[in-house]
């Protein structure tokens, strides 16, 4: 086992080269990019291009420039505005919106986007067959979550075409986040000839999602997808914004972190997925012109499958909690201490603020509960093993973690990293311990990460239930003012955080590099972009 030690992790060779390269480089322009294609580094390789069953990030940045919704948002003030609807009304109890949509609105094949494609973009997601994980977003829709659960008959769900124009959607509640959801791909609509032509309504192992047969109603059409390398997405003539867009192509590479910064300053991507740690510091002094840096709604922490022992025992899951020290994992990482996770939501998420009991470092409370659990010193604890997805941060948070553990309360955790596919499989499955997660807000409001740990959640892996928390967050979603709402919700977090399914960690800031010919890249707290309002300098 490695010796922890708080900022004394080693370099690789390719590592280390990358980082002199950093420190002489006095310039920077692109090499040989073509001045109207945008190149970005995207992380991981996104598991799908299928809007319906796409949550993670990787696969929404792409997806952001191939579907457009009914609404977008204003990239500076995160307000709702335009997509394919051009106006919309709301009924005084909040739970009827009718939308009109824009006349000139079509598929990249010149079809015309009618109400009845949203219609079928959400039947598909709620299709149980299809078991979409991101289908909660379509929950706050009356009987969504009882036709996703085989209650109801598709009849009985709130939505409906009124003509080719009209769409109506009846919410079960007022939902006042409701069209900020509208952003998510997860609401995007589908052509069904499309779909159909690939048999891809109820099945996910179709090649709908790929170049030549997916047809999108985005700025942006699907071109390339050569795994591992590079996805590639064009202008789509027939969007109504094409004559202003100026990007004609956007490539999206799925780079590792040192070798993203390599490309970065080679000039052969214009915007990196993120920063590699050990450059932060020399960023900020060198080339302070290239980092955008913003507080943003990622929210990281270790999930706990509460249906293992001994991590079915309260008294385990608070020991392992308070046993952490997150200042400690904040230097590791280069983020400033007020960015430890002693709660779950990022402070001021929609002007939200918890100021509960939250979980800080306390060893010998820790102690205390693990040895009333029956493990004193550690002795008689069984094996169990912490899982992450195969990344630097990830190792390093794990090993420092499993360090922690191993000195403070005296238990040997072994850790295994699976790329990314593999771990998200796993983490569906249930076969782990304890799991590496995290979540990006999916719009600007607590519930976006107080949702995920509903008892019939999808997006809950933890298998812990709790009904009066389930109750709590069904009372915030009736019509109470904010400042009632907020404090049934944070009455909520305080049950998350008594119960401890999770182990919260950090709140991570979104770091990027941008070269300065971008214009029009403006950082926010969802980190949401359109690449059809960015331009290139020369």
């Amino acid at each position: 086992m490695e010796t922890f030690f708080p900022f004394h992790c080693s370099m690789n060779w390719r590592c280390c080269c990358t980082f002199l390269l950093f420190l002489c480089a006095c310039g920077r322009g692109p090499s040989g990019s073509c001045p109207s294609t945008l190149h970005i580094g995207n992380g991981a390789e996104p598991p799908t291009l299928d809007p319906h069953l796409t949550c993670e990030f990787s696969g929404i940045f792409v997806l952001r420039g191939l579907f457009e919704g009914l609404v977008t948002l204003d990239e500076q003030t995160l307000e709702v505005r335009e997509g394919v609807a051009v106006s919309w009304e709301v009924s005084p109890d909040g739970t009827t919106y009718r939308f009109e949509l824009r006349p000139n609105a079509l598929w990249s094949d010149g079809t015309p986007v009618i109400a009845d494609h949203f219609v079928a973009g959400v039947r598909r997601i709620l299709n149980p067959a299809l078991a979409s994980p991101c289908a909660d977003l379509i929950f706050p829709v009356k009987n969504a979550r009882a036709f996703f659960q085989g209650k109801v008959p598709w009849a009985d769900v709130g939505i409906r075409a009124i003509d080719d124009r009209h769409l109506e959607i009846i919410l079960e509640r007022p939902t006042p986040y409701f069209l900020s959801l509208l952003v998510h791909p997860a609401w995007s609509p589908i052509l069904p000839e499309n779909l159909q032509k690939f048999d891809a309504g109820n099945r996910r192992d179709t090649s709908w999602a790929r170049p030549g047969n997916l047809c999108g109603n985005g700025p942006y059409v699907l071109k390339e997808w050569h795994v591992g390398d590079r996805i590639v997405i064009e202008k789509n003539p027939n969007h109504h914004a094409a004559k202003s867009t100026t990007i004609a192509r956007v490539v999206f590479y799925p780079l590792e972190k040192d070798t993203e910064l390599a490309a970065f300053q080679s000039g052969q991507i214009d915007i990196s997925s993120s920063v590699p740690m050990e450059f932060i510091d020399a960023c900020r002094i060198k080339h302070p012109e290239w980092l955008q840096e913003i507080t943003g709604l990622r929210s990281f922490y270790y999930i706990l499958n509460c249906k293992h022992p001994p991590l079915d025992d309260r008294r385990v899951r608070r020991a392992l909690a308070l046993a952490i020290d997150r200042e400690i994992l904040c230097q590791l990482i280069h983020c400033d201490p007020r960015f430890a996770a002693k709660n779950l939501v990022p402070p001021g998420t929609g002007g939200y603020f918890f100021e509960g009991k939250s979980v800080g470092y306390n060893p010998t409370k820790a102690r205390r509960l693990l040895a009333a659990a029956g493990y004193e010193n550690g002795e008689g604890f069984p094996p169990i093993t912490l899982t992450f997805n195969t990344s630097p941060i990830g190792r390093l948070i794990a090993q420092a973690v499993q360090e922690m553990w191993r000195r403070e309360l005296g238990i040997k955790i072994a850790l295994r990293n699976e790329e990314w596919k593999a771990f998200l499989l796993t983490r569906r499955a249930g076969t782990y311990d304890i799991g590496r997660g995290g979540w990006v807000g999916d719009f600007n409001d607590p519930v976006t990460f107080l949702e995920l740990f509903q008892s019939d959640a999808t997006n809950n892996f933890t298998r812990w239930e709790n009904a009066a928390y389930d109750n709590l967050l069904a009372r915030a979603a009736t019509p109470v003012t904010q400042k009632e709402r907020f404090s049934i919700l944070h009455e909520a977090e305080e049950i998350l955080l008594k119960d401890l399914p999770i182990l919260p960690l950090y709140f991570e800031p979104y770091r990027r590099l941008v070269a300065p010919r971008v214009e029009g890249w403006i950082p926010n707290l969802l980190d949401y972009h359109l690449y059809q309002n960015v331009r290139l300098s020369e």
